[in-house]
């Protein structure tokens, strides 16, 4: 985790609120998909040096999605950093969700589409059945006269 500051000096304590805050959840939502190796960027910022109240403090959050070529941004802004912290990390949290989303409805079409080109269904597998007579036994055997 790559932590930056713009605007004000680092303090020891935001790291380890953003590695709790921003570490965690990510761990938590791709679970084993996250490499040791990658590298989450989080830049902390003041936007604005002369104004004092509303929303100046900013949080951004650039996370490679493991297994994939996406890179997910999250900005968030508002009136303290630790609210910064909490609105990236549920942006990220959504942006997610989201994207594992995507890849399971996308895999689900994949499933679906060889599913048609086969044609496995079950009204095809008795009809292949009926047609050569599997091992199954004759043509009127079935369960329903075995009883």
């Amino acid at each position: 985790m790559k932590i930056k500051s713009t605007g004000f000096a680092l303090m020891p304590s935001l790291e380890t609120l953003a590695a709790q805050k921003i570490l965690k959840p990510l761990e938590k939502r791709v679970g084993q998909e996250l490499p040791v190796d990658t590298v989450v960027d989080v830049e902390f910022a003041k936007t604005t040096r002369h104004h004092l109240e509303g929303k100046i403090w900013k949080c951004e959050v650039n996370f490679p999605m493991p297994g994939e070529r996406r890179t997910i941004y999250v900005e968030a802004l508002a009136e303290s950093l630790e609210a910064a912290i909490d609105g990236a990390k549920d942006e990220l949290e959504r942006q997610i969700s989201a994207q594992k989303g995507k890849r399971f409805s996308k895999f689900l079409r994949a499933a679906r589409s060889v599913k048609e080109e086969f044609h496995i269904t079950c009204k095809s597998r008795r009809r292949r059945e009926k047609d050569s007579q599997s091992f199954c036994g004759p043509r009127g055997a079935s369960r329903r006269n075995s009883t």
